[in-house]
């Protein structure tokens, strides 16, 4: 099987085998394996057929106890799943490690297999940039075409290329300390050449050296070191322009600074050394959150300025939308752009940059694993509302009406292939699971009656029905797929198996996939799944839908759900 089978393979969930949180504790996966032993056990069954059933589910949830009870395969099992516990190599582990010492033996393993295919790797990066001038459109200043009979001009725009660029680097790795990278820049006007030797000094500092030639030499090194636990610094001096005759000694220090848990501060001194003139003072404040960054920045010195970058991340959509603006003696500039991933390996990028000195270019950007494309178009040398309104407009309406004829069914083509390759891989294993579950479920009718009757009893949680499966079909279908009996092929009924999950009146389901819960299995491998739930408590009814790997307490600490004909949680 090659590398892109064993991904896709589905390995068993210990967790949600025995419906556990990752943080459960010694007790709590004893009493979720004892509770379950009550069910599966052999001896629990006189019938043969029974008896074969509950040993396959028993062995099962044996195996999901013997690891998740033992701190060292629990500690490998949280690291990398199943396969770390067949990692070649444990046996070099011995039994009276703690789990932190297991961890970092896994670590130490990983790192020597690294290490051994050190020498065949490379992080081969590449940008090609094509300037393009088109500043024609908007300023026209040329008459190419005379037509004699309309006794008028015809105007033909001019859009050219005025100059295009390919810098390529790779990196070299020599040991787990020591990296060479070698890279190149080539363009329509000049050319040049760089190597940088790279060493970690150790876990809090590294230097590195760089070398560059052509259009002149340029060398320098670069320290950083962690001074503190919350500041660091970098020193960096170069000497370049050598070509000129003249001797140009660069530098710049460093200091950064925590300043909160998402928050950094620098400050920074730089420029010529033998010019205090072009020497800048600058710091700078940033906050970056998991849904927006924040950068402020203020220069004094040979060109005082002031810029701030926002940028905000819809993370449901895998956009994020970028404003920048500088306020300075000599430019200023606003830049505004957003950024689009439309798949795991291409994001397209657009911005629109008006710049005093530079007047009105459109940026955009298409990256490839990789490969960065980049095309600046110029629009116009001055500022005019024209070339800004059509640089705003036509990139996103191009983008929409692209995004719908092509791009939508380019995904949801390779979508279905992914799931369908999954499905392939875990044919097998997916009969296999659909016949252990409903081998689950014939076991538990007892339980499920006899916990059915408790519940009764007192008022409890009796639940009605409980769907699981393709979220979209769940989603379409509302309150009257709980009313159908016949079930979808991608939907099943999980009705018995939650109700054997109820205790002391609740159902408590943990934040991992439900498809490896007792009872259940994967109608619909590799699409969105839901789990819809009518049940009744205190002879009330209600409906919950939650996603799969979502957290789930029902009757809900404050009852205020009322019967919907709508899952709410979709």
């Amino acid at each position: 099987m090659d590398s892109d089978s064993e991904n896709d393979f589905l390995e068993d969930d210990y967790y949600s085998v025995l419906n556990l949180p990752k943080t459960a504790t010694l007790e709590e996966i004893t009493y979720a394996y004892r509770r379950l032993s009550k069910i599966y056990h052999p001896d629990k069954h006189v019938d043969e057929s029974k008896k074969t059933e509950a040993e396959i589910l028993f062995n099962k949830t044996q195996k999901a106890y013997e690891v998740l009870k033992d701190p060292h395969q629990r500690a490998i099992y949280d690291c990398v799943g199943v396969k770390g516990l067949k990692t070649e190599g444990w046996e070099i582990v011995h039994r009276t490690k703690t789990p932190q010492e297991i961890r970092e033996e896994y670590e130490a393993l990983a790192r020597d297999r690294e290490e051994r295919m050190l020498r065949l790797r490379t992080n081969a990066r590449c940008v090609f940039t094509a300037n393009i001038d088109a500043s024609d459109v908007f300023e026209p200043n040329k008459y190419l075409e005379y037509d004699d009979n309309v006794d008028s001009y015809i105007y033909i725009p001019s859009i050219e290329v005025s100059s295009m660029s390919m810098s390529m680097s790779t990196d070299a790795p020599i040991t787990l300390r020591d990296t060479i990278v070698l890279s190149g820049n080539l363009s329509s006007r000049s050319g040049s050449v760089s190597s940088s030797y790279k060493r970690l000094l150790s876990t809090n500092g590294w230097i590195k050296y760089d070398i560059t030639a052509g259009n002149g030499l340029h060398v320098g090194a670069k320290i950083f070191k962690m001074l503190t636990k919350n500041v660091f610094g970098t020193i960096e001096g170069s000497l370049s322009d050598l070509t000129s005759g003249k001797l140009k000694p660069i530098g710049r220090v460093m200091l950064g600074t925590s300043l909160g848990n998402r928050t950094s501060g620098y400050i920074s001194l730089g420029g010529q050394l033998s010019s205090l003139k072009h020497t800048t003072l600058s710091t700078e404040v940033e906050h970056n959150t998991e849904r927006s960054y924040y950068m402020c920045k203020i220069e004094v010195g040979f060109a005082p300025a002031i810029s701030m970058l926002y940028t905000w991340k819809f993370l449901e959509q895998d956009m994020s939308l970028r404003i920048y603006a500088k306020a300075g003696v000599i430019n200023s500039k606003l830049e505004y752009g957003l950024e689009k991933k439309v798949s795991k390996l291409n994001t397209f990028a657009a911005a629109v940059q008006i710049d005093t000195l530079n007047g009105i270019t459109l940026r955009l950007k298409f990256i490839r694993a990789s490969q960065t494309y980049v095309f600046p178009i110029l629009l116009s040398h001055d500022i005019i509302p024209a070339p800004i309104f059509y640089a705003t407009f036509v990139p996103v309406v191009s983008w929409f009406v692209a995004k719908n004829i092509i791009l939508d069914p380019v995904m949801r083509e390779y979508k279905n292939m992914k799931i369908n390759k999954q499905r392939e891989v875990n044919k097998k294993r997916m009969a296999e699971l659909r016949q252990e579950a409903l081998a689950a479920i014939n076991l538990m009718m007892a339980t499920m009656e006899r916990i059915v009757r408790e519940e009764t009893e007192k008022r409890g949680l009796i639940i009605i029905l409980a769907k699981y499966g393709n979220a979209e079909l769940i989603k379409q279908s509302g309150q009257s797929l709980a009313d159908d009996n016949i079930l979808q092929p991608n939907i099943i009924d999980v009705t018995v198996p939650l109700q054997c999950l109820v205790k002391d009146s609740q159902l408590i389901l943990h934040n991992t996939t439900k498809c490896q819960l007792p009872g259940f299995y994967d109608p619909c491998i590799g699409e969105d799944k839901v789990l819809s739930i009518r049940y009744i408590y205190r002879d009330n009814e209600h409906d919950v839908t939650i996603n799969d790997n979502e957290f789930l307490r029902i009757p809900r600490p404050h009852p205020h759900l009322s019967r919907t004909s709508t899952p709410p949680n979709l």
